[in-house]
């Protein structure tokens, strides 16, 4: 038989998926494990045991298969000497203070209502998809269903939540919020009036559906129900797609005769309306029916023929009609106490009565100054006035009220001022009027003009963010601007803040420090989820990768924004981070990580997978947080949580081309929410007592969930987590720290402590008191090429294992223990100190399998570093 000296000298590529079975020729198979559990990939290659994880704070929480998410951790950052711990849970907020000490301090806020006594919003069944920024001492968080909300560190342990609220003019009648049209093409607004409280009338004109003759014509009739006909007759009920107006004409004076329609409006509400007859000619009805069910004149016509029609307006079902109607209004409509303008005037909807109409506040009044400076042009010899006004709205027949125009060709300023009435509309920018004189050139001029009319308008638009429209989905702060994206309604769009002032969103004359608002319009719709402020402005979504470039030495303005689509991949509801120069982000599928990093020799970003070799470790994950110079090593880790409770920890050097995946586990329970302070990572934990607990993976302990308590005559109080009953692990120690010995397993008492009688020594004056876990490494199956090629699948052993080991004081190899060295503590001979060991070690093994690996496993709670090992083949 022959043997070979088979070298695994380095784990850098971490934990692998048993795909790569076969790929015995690559440096990856070499360099990793098919098992890594409770180690952390060192620099060098090197494993060493996981931090054990130290109880902080009991949330209170007890788990619950409906909702295992109850607990969302936000790290707030305030300075150096006061950082924190936000724990957004169910309808409820709490602040940890998380001190240099290495303690942190539960510093009893629970904020359950804002300042404005409103209940906070937070819903358990949405707290993994919340998204954050912070400032100083402001930390936004985001949400599709409710407005942004503010928390404020207002001292040392105080906070206070707020809803955010745009910037006012000083008058309180603009407010400097985005707007958006949602409306159908061809919409109109129609107020009543142009200032005080107005009906608003949502209409557009339809000339396919019926004319004026399209319902009836007769020559005469007498009292009692007409007899409908024609095309939009059904049963003897007109039905139109929309709402519409019904028009009744006469050839002879019926001034003295009502007739009377009745039906149903735009909702289905039962409706009817009387009208006077005419004397010779047409008038309308003002109310709008959906359907007619009967026309009745209330006394005969005579010989007088008369004509019942339908308008080519009609309505368009846009306000909300939430709840039953109450008084004739909705008062659950969401689009109550939303901002409607109309040409950039603003009008508050106080209540709504139709899905077509609402009543509203006009804040001000329903006067425009033109944005063109001089936007009339006259032509010598005719009182007609060419107007431009971009997107104005008017038709023709339509009165304004013209205000502080300066005379112009030969047109005195008083013959153009006043009430007049658009003659024709050119095009959607410019239409014409009547002055009261004529021109005697042709001429450019008229100055500032403003403006004032309540006709129906093509030029409106509504507020983007609301309870009807829905609010952001993401936010962050960039380049001195807090930025917005994604709405239910607008869920690619963005919205960048005036620079330096964010709640001012007002975009102005497009002027480089103003706000921005703009559409990632790519032909397909990509829900934003996150927003990531990194060398770009990184944008992920649902369906895509964007980002908008940052220019250098020069901001990102109204006028160079771009958004550019760079990868197809989609993002799902985990938070992407920060690690080694990349943005990691999960997929939307749930099934692999990716980092977004910018190219220079493509000049563009790419999002390689980085858990391609170990995608079993990869399970619909939840959270993710980075720990920089985390686990007490230089290199920085991600940590991120699955759906199966456990823990994917990965590290990355890109100089060096080292990647490595390690999964953590906890005993009996599961890790949730995550939040990283530097090189402190902490966890939500769900212990085996069904508790969330946030803890901490600090000191070199092999316990979770583990308290550091005084030995007090004998005993060691554990108190909180753990009660009377409870088996729990004890390693004890001195007020130093100095050595550690484990002390095996203890049952909690009634008074929740410890019994440690006769096994304490004068020096052990503290314990660690939680529960210890396993870790454990097993390599790839042993390989190796012989003259004849590789042994893969053939039958093979492993005789010898050569261990290089570093500070460790129990070992366990393919389930045979390895004296490591140890002595009998003289107080007691049923446990043993163990001396930390730092050398290589020989271990002997039997036994033949085509698939040898070599287990490697300490179930003690004490330092174990694996630097690698030399395993003795035989063939």
């Amino acid at each position: 038989m022959q043997k070979v000296r088979v070298p695994i000298n380095s784990f850098q590529y971490g934990e692998v998926s048993d795909s790569l079975s076969m790929r015995v020729d690559t440096p990856i198979y070499a360099s990793s494990a098919s098992t890594i559990q409770n180690m952390v990939v060192m620099a060098e290659g090197s494993l060493i045991k996981r931090k054990g994880l130290k109880f902080h704070v009991n949330h209170g929480i007890t788990y619950s298969s409906t909702y295992e998410e109850q607990s969302r951790l936000i790290p707030f950052l305030f300075d150096e000497n006061e950082q924190y711990l936000v724990s957004i849970q169910h309808q409820a907020v709490k602040v940890y203070r998380v001190n240099a000490n290495g303690t942190v301090v539960n510093t009893n806020l629970n904020i359950t209502a804002g300042i404005d006594g409103v209940n906070v919003p937070f819903d358990r069944e949405y707290l993994q998809e919340y998204t954050t920024a912070q400032i100083g001492n402001v930390l936004y968080i985001s949400h599709p269903l409710f407005a942004p909300r503010i928390l404020t560190r207002t001292g040392l342990t105080a906070f206070e939540i707020s809803t955010f609220i745009f910037d006012q003019r000083a008058d309180n009648k603009k407010t400097y919020q985005p707007y958006a049209r949602f409306q159908p093409q061809h919409t109109k607004l129609d107020p009543d009036d142009v200032s005080g409280s107005s009906v608003v009338l949502i209409t557009h004109n339809n000339t396919e559906v019926a004319d004026i003759n399209g319902i009836r014509t007769s020559s005469t009739f007498t009292t009692g129900n007409m007899t409908l006909n024609g095309a939009l007759i059904s049963s003897g009920t007109a039905t139109f797609s929309d709402a519409r107006q019904i028009t009744l004409k006469s050839t002879g004076n019926l001034s003295g005769m009502v007739v009377t329609v009745t039906g149903t409006d735009q909702d289905g509400t039962s409706i009817n309306e009387d009208l006077t007859g005419p004397n010779n000619s047409t008038v309308t009805y003002t109310k709008f029916f959906k359907t007619i069910a009967t026309i009745v004149p209330q006394t005969s016509s005579g010989s007088v023929a008369i004509e019942i029609g339908v308008t080519d307006r009609q309505c368009v079902s846009y306000f909300d009609i939430t709840g039953s109607i109450n008084a004739g209004y909705y008062g659950s409509s969401t689009h109550v106490g939303t901002t409607i303008r109309y040409a950039g005037n603003e009008i508050l909807i106080t209540n709504v009565a139709r899905s077509d109409s609402a009543l509203g506040t006009i804040l001000d009044s329903l006067q425009t100054r033109l944005d063109i400076l001089n936007p009339f042009r006259t032509n010598n010899g005719s009182a007609i006035v060419e107007v431009s006004q971009p997107v104005h709205g008017f038709a023709g027949g339509e009165s304004l009220t013209v205000a502080d125009a300066t005379a112009v060709g030969g047109i005195a300023a008083s013959n153009l001022n006043g009430a007049r009435t658009v003659t024709s509309v050119i095009d959607e920018n410019t239409f014409t009027f009547t002055a009261a004189a004529n021109s005697n050139s042709s001429a450019d001029g008229g100055g500032f003009v403003k403006i004032t009319s309540h006709a129906p308008t093509l030029n409106f638009d509504e507020q983007s963010f609301s309870a009807k429209r829905g609010y952001p989905a993401a936010v962050a702060i960039h380049q001195n601007r807090l930025v917005f994206g994604g709405t239910l309604s607008e869920p690619d769009a963005l919205w960048f803040s005036q620079i330096g002032r964010f709640y001012n969103y007002d975009v102005g004359e497009a002027l480089d420090n103003e706000a921005i608002s703009v559409t990632a319009a790519t032909g397909s719709v990509n829900n934003i989820r996150y927003l990531v402020s990194n060398r770009d402005l990184q944008i992920f979504t649902s369906g895509s990768e964007f980002y908008v470039p940052t220019f250098e030495n020069k901001a990102i303005t109204p006028t160079n924004l771009q958004i550019k689509k760079q990868t197809p991949f989609g993002t799902s509801f985990v938070t992407p981070v920060e690690i080694d120069g990349a943005t990691l982000f999960v997929q939307v599928n749930g099934k692999a990580v990716r980092e977004y990093i910018y190219t220079d020799s493509e000049q563009a970003y790419s999002a390689s997978p980085v858990s391609s070799i170990a995608s079993h470790m990869i399970n619909s994950p939840k959270y993710m947080a980075v720990a920089h110079s985390g686990f007490g090593q230089p290199d920085s880790y991600a940590a991120m949580t699955n759906s199966d409770g456990t823990m994917a920890l990965f590290s990355s050097n890109r100089t060096e081309r080292r990647a490595s995946w390690t999964k953590i586990t906890i005993e009996g329970g599961k890790f949730n929410s995550l939040a990283a302070i530097g090189d402190r990572l902490f966890a939500n934990v769900y212990d085996k007592f069904n508790s969330l607990m946030l803890c901490e993976f600090t000191g070199d302990v092999g316990l979770d969930v583990y308290q550091y308590t005084t030995i007090s005559q004998n005993k060691a109080n554990v108190g909180t987590p753990y009660d009377a009953g409870d088996v729990v692990d004890v390693i004890m120690t001195d007020v130093l720290g100095s050595f550690q010995d484990y002390m095996g397993e203890f049952t909690v008492n009634s008074d929740q402590e410890v019994d440690l009688t006769g096994l304490v020594e004068n020096q052990r004056t503290h314990a660690y008191v939680g529960k210890r876990f396993n870790a454990k490494i097993v390599t790839n199956e042993i390989d190796a090429s012989m003259g004849n090629g590789p042994v893969t699948g053939d039958v093979r052993g492993i005789g010898r294992i050569i261990l290089d080991l570093k500070n460790t004081q129990s070992i366990k190899v393919n389930s045979k223990n390895v004296s490591i060295g140890s002595k009998l503590n003289p107080n007691n001979s049923n446990f043993t100190v163990l001396n930390p060991i730092t050398s290589k070690i020989e271990v002997k093994t039997t036994g033949f399998s085509r698939s040898p690996r070599v287990t490697i496993e300490q179930n003690e709670p004490l330092p174990l570093q694996v630097n690698g090992l030399v395993v003795e083949l035989i063939v």
